[in-house]
């Protein structure tokens, strides 16, 4: 055979069955016997041959599919890798929690600089340097690119960026009717291989995204493709999750409210939260603020529920670093409620006009000095100045000092936080172990205000699933059975 065989994993199946067929051709000429016998020698030879070339026709066919499957483990293992980075700066950024940085242009590795106050451009490559990741790359080696929603970036003077602040991207799966995210915040792609017509070269031409003539290799219509009239490479989207196919084979993971706002709100109520504590330790009066009855972020005299009084609080004013600024300039305290026990506050609340009882009450068990509540990522009905399109159960929005652990299950659910009262007993202590859950610390080990609450809760009925909770699984994580078990047993938790 003269000829080049260019049929990859098929040639040695091919080769191998016409060997065989060509050894059969030569083999002498067997003794005169009956037609009957010979027919079936010809018969066991085509069988054996077709056997082997089905082998390994298969054998070829299994290969390809084993190949195809690891290269798509490896676009896929970027892709969530990257996600998780952009989740984690979001969730861990000092001055704008939420936010997140431009796309890369220059395809340097790092983010774009602002022009004014806006990024260059909301698409480009994934800025993986700024991350503080590795050239993360899919499997046909081109780096992941990244779009973005312009109201999540980390320029300072940005809209405020709380949790009503929503996505502006919206992506298709397969075709322009299925939506399989909306409002989403960004999304990064896998472009895979080069199609047809795109070029990633150094050669210079007019780019169609954004309208200027740059290198082709800079370009994300080089790279990212187009389905049911749905391009990819726009700078706002929609984009569009499509089969693979010869002229698509883009990869898409996508980030929503769902996979980032309840980490940002957790952080800034237990900042708020370490805030308040830090207030009441520097007061003369050894107490908390009034509450802001209203949304001018300022205290009431003679209120104990509303927002915390971020912009200037009675009977004294924050103390210099006690509370984050990103908690002022992105309007964090209109999303979260704040209420303060009559015992707490100034002059034991002799002077409280809207106090019901002397402490605070949480499932039943009362003692609380202080509680916040997080409202949740915004949904259809916010922002909005009615309280119930904020806070989803009656009892914590009724007006008096009685409050529930939420009950929805949802990650767009409302989350509770107490400070308790100078009396402690097995219910608070429960409590600190179910706000401070899971208890991981910064170095692997178990924060001290979870081994303190565990060590107190020792005598009570609940001692096994406080000693769970400072323990693997549930010290890193709550999604296992008995860890949800253990926190339904620290809930009920009153001797």
């Amino acid at each position: 055979m003269n000829a080049a065989c260019d049929c990859g994993d098929l040639c040695p199946a091919v080769l191998m069955a016409g060997s065989l067929a060509y050894r059969a051709s030569r083999l002498p000429a067997p003794h005169p016997r009956s037609a009957r016998a010979e027919s079936g020698q010809a018969l066991l030879i085509l069988i054996v041959t077709l056997s082997i070339a089905t082998m390994l026709l298969v054998y070829g066919s299994t290969t390809e599919i084993e190949r195809t499957l690891r290269a798509d483990s490896r676009a896929r293992n970027a892709l969530e890798e990257a996600k998780q980075a952009l989740i984690g700066r979001a969730v861990g950024d000092a001055n704008r929690p939420g936010s997140l940085p431009c796309p890369d242009s220059g395809d340097d590795g790092s983010a774009d600089l602002f022009v004014g106050s806006a990024c260059p451009s909301y698409i480009g490559r994934l800025p993986w340097r700024t991350l503080g990741v590795g050239d993360l790359r899919d499997d046909s080696g081109e780096r992941l690119w990244y779009a973005l929603s312009p109201n999540f970036r980390d320029h300072p003077n940005a809209p405020p960026l709380n949790s009503d602040t929503k996505g502006t991207l919206t992506v298709y799966s397969n075709s322009d009717t299925l939506k399989m995210a909306e409002q989403a915040i960004a999304v990064v792609f896998a472009p895979g291989f080069a199609l047809r017509a795109q070029r990633r070269d150094d050669g210079q031409e007019l780019c169609a995204t954004t309208g200027k003539t740059v290198e082709r290799k800079r370009c994300a219509a080089n790279y990212l493709d187009t389905a049911a009239g749905m391009r990819n490479a726009a700078a706002s989207g929609p984009y569009i999750a499509a089969r693979a196919g010869d002229d698509y084979n883009d990869r898409l993971a996508v980030i929503v409210a769902a996979d980032l706002m309840p980490l940002v709100e957790r952080r800034v109520t237990l900042e708020l939260r370490n805030a308040l504590l830090a207030y009441r330790a520097a007061s003369d009066c050894a107490c908390y603020p009034w509450a802001d009855s209203g949304t001018d972020g300022v205290s009431d005299a003679g209120a104990n529920r509303g927002r915390v009084p971020v912009r200037g609080a009675l009977p004294q004013n924050w103390k210099p670093g006690v509370l984050p600024p990103y908690v002022v300039s992105n309007d964090w305290a209109r999303v979260i409620y704040y209420a303060a026990a009559r015992n707490a506050l100034e002059s034991g609340g002799s002077g409280c006009a809207t106090c019901v009882d002397p402490t605070l009450t949480v499932d039943g068990v009362s003692g609380y000095d202080v509680v916040l509540v997080s409202a949740g990522y915004a949904g259809a009905q916010r922002p909005s100045p009615a309280m119930a399109a904020y806070f989803d159960d009656p009892e914590n929005q009724d007006g008096d000092d009685r409050f529930v652990t939420p009950r929805s299950a949802g990650a767009d659910r409302d989350r509770l936080y107490s400070i308790l009262g100078a009396e402690s007993g097995c219910a608070a202590s429960a409590r600190v172990l179910i706000d401070n859950a899971p208890c991981t610390g910064p170095a692997a080990g178990v924060r001290a205000v979870c081994q303190s609450a565990s060590a107190a809760l020792a005598r009570c009925t609940c001692s096994a699933a406080a000693a769970s909770m400072t323990r693997a699984p549930c010290v890193s994580a709550l999604d296992a059975p008995a860890c949800e078990l253990a926190m339904t047993q620290l809930r009920g938790c009153v001797l």
